[in-house]
C-alpha cells in the first residue's frame, strides 16, 4: 500500500500538452518589444508566477517598460494555448480516473499558472470532480517554482503532511520546489522540451500512462 496520502500535478507539460504551444506565444510576445527569443530564459521561467516572470524578463532584455505592461502583453499573446491549442497529454485523464476511483487519495493541481488560467484548462477538460482543490501562485503572494511555497500550501489546504505527498513535474523548477518542500516527485520527461537535472527525482516516466507510475503511486493499473 502507497504511503501517499495526497498527489500534487503540475499542468503545463504535465497534465496538459502546452509547452511547445507556450514557446510559439512567447515568440510572438517577444516581438512586441523587439528582443531576441532566448530558449534559456524559458528555462529560467519555468513555473513560476506571471508576476515573477515578467519581472525576469523585463531585468534581462533591460526593458524600460513597466512590469504590469509586460504581464498584459504576455497574457494577451498566450491565452489561446489554454482556449484552444494545448490538450490533455496521454494518460493524464486514466490517471485521474483511476486515482478519482481509487478514492484513497486527496489531489490538487498546484501550478505556477494563475488560477483563473487552472480554472479554464479544468472547466475545458471538465475535470472538476478529479482534484479536492486548485493551487496556484495567486494563493502564495505570486512565488513560483523553484520556491516551495506553492506546494507547502497545497498540503495544507489537503490537510496533509509535506511528507505524505507526491508532486507530478515535468521541470526541473518544480522538482526543486517539490525537493524544497519535503516531498517526493515523479518527473514526467518528454524529449521535445525537457532540459535540466532531473537526477534528485525519485521516478522518471516518459508519459502518464506508464505502469511504473501508477506502481509508484499505489495506484491500480488494468
Amino acid at each position: 500500500m502507497s504511503k501517499f496520502k495526497a498527489i500534487l500535478f503540475d499542468m503545463d507539460g504535465t497534465l496538459i500538452d502546452s509547452s511547445l504551444h507556450w514557446v510559439d506565444a512567447n515568440k510572438k510576445f517577444v516581438e512586441i518589444f523587439n528582443v531576441p527569443f532566448v530558449r534559456e530564459l524559458d528555462k529560467i521561467v519555468d513555473g513560476r508566477s506571471l508576476k515573477e516572470g515578467s519581472q525576469i524578463f523585463k531585468e534581462f532584455h533591460k526593458l524600460p517598460h513597466p512590469v504590469e505592461e509586460i504581464m498584459a502583453h504576455k497574457v494577451s499573446c498566450s491565452e489561446s494555448v489554454y482556449t484552444d491549442h494545448a490538450l490533455p497529454l496521454v494518460g493524464a485523464d486514466d490517471l485521474l480516473r483511476r486515482i478519482k476511483m481509487q478514492n484513497d487519495k486527496k489531489t490538487a493541481v498546484a501550478s505556477g499558472a494563475s488560477l483563473a488560467r487552472i480554472k479554464q484548462i479544468v472547466d475545458r477538460f471538465s475535470w472538476h470532480n478529479y482534484f479536492d482543490t486548485l493551487v496556484s501562485t495567486d494563493h502564495v503572494d505570486y512565488v513560483g517554482k523553484p520556491d516551495p511555497a506553492i506546494f507547502l500550501y497545497a498540503a495544507n489546504e489537503l490537510g496533509v503532511l509535506p511528507s505524505e505527498c507526491v508532486v507530478i513535474e515535468d521541470s526541473e523548477n518544480g522538482l526543486t520546489a517539490a525537493k524544497r518542500a519535503g516531498m517526493k516527485c515523479v518527473v514526467r520527461f518528454d524529449n521535445r522540451w525537457s532540459d535540466g537535472d532531473y537526477s534528485s527525482a525519485d521516478l522518471i516516466v516518459n508519459g502518464l500512462d506508464d505502469k511504473h507510475i501508477y506502481d509508484f503511486l499505489g495506484i491500480k493499473y488494468e
